[in-house]
């Protein structure tokens, strides 16, 4: 089978030849890094799949608590780190983004950035060594344009996060004649014209197998188009909701998708090839050469790892605020998301957890500050009051991803979706009212509330599409944007200041400037 998850198993001889083909690209030109050469390497398709592996593991790593899900998430209004007494999670790079204080030097902004033009440079090498390759043009059409996609989808995220970036496509750059910064807007049209490009040729998720699960279709592509197109005010000065219509249609009349009809389908540690996945990461972390994810691991308390048999202990980092959880109606199945304040209960019956002892930290109680007896105790757990400092019990937590029984160390196997057909619904929604068309917009809305036995809207504003959006996708990377969209990025939150206007973009790195000087920092750095 050419599932993602079948074709990671390839990565030692992918590794072998990504060397041969990146590493001159850093001017050194008559090191031999590998036996193979592209006419020799691409042999059969096995090993064009099995290089095209190696650039879809790269998103599978964004998606993972990696600094690119922080840099996504934690600036936002959703996902906190309460800075603990005791334990990692006192992280200054965690403060700077959460207060929106963050500057040129910030370590994960730097890492966004690597991370990012990495996948550029790949796909740039692999397209050029396919196309050099000796396999007839009906072999590598299809895997070239999923490299194009993705290489687009890469420069998605650098055209969000940090605006006017180097398009470049060559697949080896010159120390002498460095890429020159592109506009945004004219990052914005090449990741459109990429993506179109690439939709004329990726297949349809109606007709491709199992075989293809994991890898990017033409609807995948579709959907990345409507995401680009109505964030088009923010990324060109312009409007273009007529076009995400146009193709948030093309994913709804393809067929191909459904809503699941229990909203947590879609997190279980078995989720693979499900209706609602458009695209996604895939993780193998129980075969060799496989990658998990921690969205599991950095969010549980700690005492949940002997609770739920984990071979582990969970982090106890990442949580949310008391206003995500009110965002949701009492008999809103999505709620359950969140952890609420009280006694911690087990969520696979309801019953009370208890903790046999309780340990002192700073003259305070670990679990409680007003306990002092020795157990058994509950776990309650309390509002915090601010981001540094807290208790290890305080601060909601979420855990929408589900446990994975056969997790590997802290790596869970559940696959995790970029894209799913719920937002691509809210996304034809939130255009069609900005067009005037709230009852076209009301239905749509009402599809994925309902799924999850929340009460039907009887109208509808762009506030409430907002808020549904926030409770839809809570921890799916998209509150980020959506709250640029909307115009309240910068606005003022619990244990937040409001904050300047120039922070909707990051900085470009200091030392991407100092690595390619021509690079024009941000205004407001």
């Amino acid at each position: 089978m050419n599932t993602i998850k079948s074709l990671i198993r390839h990565k030692l001889a992918v590794a072998s030849v990504a060397l041969f083909l990146i590493a001159p690209g850093c001017g050194l030109e008559e090191d031999v890094y590998s036996i193979y050469t592209p006419e020799t390497f691409y042999s059969d398709q096995a090993a064009v799949l099995s290089s095209l592996s190696g650039v879809y593991r790269n998103f599978a790593g964004i998606m993972g608590m990696g600094v690119e899900y922080r840099v996504l998430e934690l600036p936002a209004d959703q996902v906190v780190v309460h800075g603990k007494i005791q334990g990692w999670w006192a992280n200054n790079d965690f403060e700077q983004l959460m207060e929106h204080k963050w500057g040129p030097d910030h370590n994960y902004l730097n890492g966004a950035w690597n991370t990012f033009f990495a996948t550029v440079g790949q796909a740039n090498a692999l397209i050029a060594s396919l196309e050099a390759s000796a396999l007839d043009p009906d072999e590598i059409d299809g895997p070239i344009a999923e490299l194009r996609a993705l290489r687009a989808y890469a420069y998605f995220f650098l055209m969000d996060l940090f605006g006017s970036v180097p398009v470049f496509t060559e697949p080896r750059v010159d120390p002498n004649n460095l890429p020159q910064q592109n506009s945004r807007r004219e990052v914005f049209e090449f990741v459109l014209s990429e993506l179109k490009l690439a939709a004329e040729v990726l297949p349809s998720e109606a007709v491709v197998g199992e075989e293809y699960y994991g890898r990017l279709t033409q609807e995948a592509a579709y959907a990345l188009i409507a995401t680009t197109y109505l964030n088009g005010e923010v990324y060109a000065g312009e409007a273009f909701y007529e076009e995400t219509i146009e193709y948030a249609d093309k994913v709804i009349n393809s067929g191909a998708y459904t809503l699941l009809p229990d909203f947590f389908e879609n997190f279980t540690s078995n989720n693979e090839m499900n209706a609602e996945f458009i695209f996604g990461g895939v993780y193998t972390p129980n075969i060799p050469g496989g990658i998990g994810h921690a969205l599991v691991q950095k969010v549980l308390p700690g005492i949940q790892g002997g609770l739920f048999g984990l071979p582990y202990t969970p982090q106890n980092g990442f949580g949310t605020r008391p206003s995500v959880l009110a965002l949701y109606e009492e008999d809103d199945v999505r709620r359950d998301v969140i952890l609420e304040y009280g006694p911690l209960t087990d969520p696979r019956n309801g019953d009370t957890v208890l903790v046999e002892r309780v340990v002192p930290d700073n003259n305070s109680n670990l679990y409680d500050p007003n306990r002092s007896t020795e157990g058994p105790v509950t776990y309650d757990i309390i509002p915090a009051t601010g981001i540094r400092n807290q208790p290890m019990n305080a601060g909601l937590k979420w855990i929408k991803w589900g446990i994975d029984p056969n997790t590997n160390g802290g790596n869970a196997g559940n696959d995790l979706a970029f894209i799913r057909y719920a937002d691509v619904l809210l996304m034809k929604a939130e255009a069609l009212a900005r067009t005037g068309n709230t009852s076209a917009a009301l239905e749509l809305v009402n599809q994925v509330r309902t799924r999850s036995n929340a009460s039907e809207l009887t109208s509808l504003t762009l506030e409430d599409i907002y808020e549904e959006r926030g409770r839809e996708l809570a921890f799916e990377m998209t509150r980020r944007r959506d709250m640029i969209r909307f115009g309240t990025f910068t606005d003022a939150w619990e244990f937040k200041e409001a904050s300047e206007a120039y922070r909707t973009l990051y900085p470009i790195p200091s030392r991407a400037i100092d690595a390619n000087p021509s690079l024009k920092q941000n205004p407001g750095y």
